[in-house]
């Protein structure tokens, strides 16, 4: 008996102790966030001849994964936003070193977030590992990740806002940030994870997302304090 009852509790303890994928808060509600089932294209089924080009980029992926392309994309995908886009962005990001740049960004990152949550659960599509019963890039992680949906792409999603985010605070970055945004999404492909369609569409509800961001007072006022984060940090970093 009192060795069932250990079993249980170190079964607790276990399950408390994994990580959980937390998300700075959001600038948008639900009434201001886009809805991408409003205006993005529904996903490609395997008969639509336009799902030749699906087809052919995931097979191109494939092809990728044993090249720097191919180590990248794995490198990338349990990466934290900004740790992927500190070097684009020519400054190291953390929520402890640059908290006013990691709320706007990390904010921003939520709504693009919150925006694909809602598109991958109205269509609900298939991701291409799972579709074609093949090994992806990463096998480690195929459990949790077949478990979500393809359409369109939260990474990528995510990193083109993160990107353009950032851009608004230095534009001189903006060329090399979207760069490594699209490389960023394209990993996703290589990886098995998502289709190039996916990605397409995240770039185009990314770009929504930041237009509701635009309007929004409170993006806006973070975005003068991350700034002048990133301008007195920049000065500091000159004078050193």
């Amino acid at each position: 008996m009192w060795i069932a009852c250990v079993t249980i509790i170190l079964c607790n303890v276990i399950v408390q102790a994994q990580p959980v994928v937390t998300y700075p808060d959001p600038f948008l509600t639900d009434e201001t966030r886009p809805d991408g089932t409003l205006f993005l294209p529904e996903p490609l089924e395997v008969t639509d001849p336009a799902f030749c080009n699906d087809f052919y980029y995931y097979q191109w992926g494939k092809q990728q994964r044993n090249t720097p392309l191919g180590e990248q994309a794995r490198k990338d995908g349990p990466l934290e936003l900004y740790e992927a886009f500190s070097e684009a962005f020519g400054m190291t990001i953390h929520p402890g070193l640059t908290p006013e740049i990691d709320k706007l960004a990390g904010g921003a990152g939520s709504d693009a977030h919150n925006a694909n949550r809602r598109v991958k659960n109205y269509y609900q599509r298939m991701r291409p590992f799972v579709q074609f019963k093949e090994p992806s890039l990463v096998p480690e992680t195929e459990e949790d990740e077949g478990k979500d949906y393809s359409y369109p792409s939260g990474h990528a999603t995510r990193g083109y806002v993160y990107a353009m985010t950032l851009a608004l605070i230095e534009p001189d970055s903006a060329n090399v940030l979207m760069k490594r945004a699209y490389q960023y999404a394209l990993g996703r492909v290589v990886a098995g994870y998502h289709y190039k369609s996916d990605i397409d569409a995240s770039a185009i509800l990314a770009a929504s997302v930041m237009g509701a961001l635009a309007g929004n007072d409170n993006f806006r006022i973070q975005l003068e304090k991350a700034k002048e984060e990133y301008a007195r940090l920049k000065k500091k970093k000159e004078q050193e």
